[in-house]
């Protein structure tokens, strides 16, 4: 049984700053609302609290989730709060969803509700971008110190090592911290690149935000067009900085080579992704990147600087390009378009950008999503804190069980729900998050198991959740339970 299904006929809010009706949507929101779809699906009974927004109910029923809408971009969390204090005895979990500021729901929760806090990534310098003094004073305030003290000793969701550590060194948190990735948007293809476009041809996909800086792009249109003169760029999204973009094109006399969409569907995306040769992230930073999953999920490779969460969704000769913060766009693209522009790279790239984004799903997401609130509820259940420290290092480890169905039982009663096993006859690989090598082989030790290889996991295996196992192996969750 999945953690997902032992969260069947629970009460869960989820909390986020916008659902995907809101005209602002963005990654945040298609994470929040990929992740429901799922916890719904398994017959959870899931309540999203967003912001309300023009031409949408206060009150929705949609794909299994009852949608609340109250409050503006800052008047959300007030009304999140009373909604919390008005139902204070009806969730079992909370899911905080921090866009820059949380909903602080521990303050409006009774103690033995699971409170979980999701962070896409840290706002500490994006403030600046979006708000003067105080107001940007006060929200890294509220995002690092108050946010501390708030979510004392509970569980985080992050979706990057790159948010990992941002909250451990940017914000000081100290709680246990979980990855949880973003999903691949669809099931990714395998046919051959009949829609790429013939000449050179940029997709970008963005909410158009100064923190974005898709105007580095357009500022490098100049070089790269006396370089590549057929190239067509076409940016997909909306935003503040969409006028401006428009006018900085005109300004620059590239307008002719530069499609500004607007808000596309999911069916267009994705065909201007299938025709690109490329997707260009000049973002500042960002949580993870699935706009370069989804153009990956359609064979097209992803330039980007080499910053928070980009360079954990781009790896340099799998998928993409990673600048160093200091180059010039306008070389780095053209060096990339120089490249693709031989069509066995474009063939070979592409194959490659569909492996790296297949190993991603939402499925696979919400399920490790499940594992964190079962977990916790189960924590709180059992009146005691876990026993396994706070730690950013997982383990992988290998061994032959003498009595394979014995330890097999074994898995199934004592690892928590976070770690991963899988079994090959009478071999045993297991993930273990949060705790090193030591801690490990004392958890060996009290399954019985005297000879086994530990090493330390590498970043794939944190960011995909397994143990890489062969392919012919079973991978199994563990069930929750006595913890290592």
């Amino acid at each position: 049984m999945t953690s997902l299904d032992q969260l069947a006929r629970t009460d869960i809010a989820f909390l986020n700053w916008r659902d995907p009706a809101h005209p602002d949507a963005g990654g945040a929101e298609a994470y929040c609302w990929e992740i429901a779809k799922r916890f719904s699906a398994a017959g959870a009974h899931i309540t999203l609290v967003s912001a309300s927004c023009p031409g949408a109910p206060a009150r929705e029923y949609r794909d299994g989730i009852r949608i609340v809408r109250a409050g503006g971009t800052f008047g959300v969390y007030a009304a999140a709060a009373r909604h919390l204090l008005r139902n204070r005895h009806a969730y079992d979990a909370v899911v905080d969803f921090q866009n820059g500021i949380p909903f602080f729901s521990p303050l409006f929760t009774p103690r033995w509700t699971a409170d979980i806090c999701v962070i896409h990534h840290i706002h500490q310098h994006q403030f600046d971008l979006r708000f003067r003094w105080p107001l940007n004073a006060v929200g890294r305030v509220l995002e690092k110190q108050v946010s501390r003290r708030v979510y004392r000793g509970r569980p985080m969701v992050v979706v990057s090592p790159s948010t990992r550590e941002g909250a451990r060194r940017e914000l000081g948190f100290g709680n246990p911290i979980h990855i949880v990735p973003n999903g691949s948007p669809h099931a990714v293809s395998d046919a051959p690149d009949g829609e790429r476009s013939g000449t050179p041809a940029i997709t970008v996909v963005s909410r158009l935000m100064p923190q974005k800086r898709v105007d580095l792009l357009v500022r490098a249109l100049p070089e790269l067009l006396r370089r590549t003169p057929d190239l067509r760029v076409d940016i997909c999204g909306d935003g503040p900085e969409r006028d401006r973009l428009a006018a900085l094109a005109e300004e620059l006399g590239v307008a002719s080579a530069v499609v500004l969409h607007g808000h596309v569907s999911e069916e267009r995306k994705e065909e201007l992704f299938r025709r690109a040769w490329l997707t260009v992230v000049p973002s500042v930073a960002e949580g993870w990147g699935l706009t370069v999953i989804e153009a990956n999920a359609e064979g097209t490779p992803a330039l980007a600087y080499d910053v928070p969460g980009l360079r954990d969704a781009i790896k340099p000769g799998v998928n993409g390009w990673l600048l160093p913060s200091s180059a010039d766009l306008a070389d780095g693209v053209g060096a990339a378009l120089d490249e693709l522009a031989r069509p066995e790279t474009r063939t070979s790239m592409a194959t490659r950008c569909r492996s790296w984004a297949a190993a991603f799903s939402w499925d696979a997401s919400a399920e490790r999503l499940a594992q964190v609130v079962l977990e916790d509820l189960q924590r709180i259940h059992r009146h005691r804190r876990s026993r396994r420290r706070a730690s950013d290092l997982s383990v992988v480890t290998r061994f032959t069980a003498r009595d394979a169905e014995a330890t097999e039982r074994a898995l199934r009663r004592t690892l928590r729900g976070t770690d991963v096993w899988s079994r090959d006859g009478d071999g045993f690989r297991l993930l273990l998050h949060g705790c090193d090598e030591v801690r490990a082989l004392e958890a060996l030790r009290r399954l019985d198991v005297r000879e086994a290889t530990v090493t330390l996991a590498g970043g794939r295996d944190v960011l995909v959740g397994t143990a890489s196992p062969p392919r012919e192996t079973t991978t199994r969750k563990g069930p929750g339970g006595v913890r290592p």
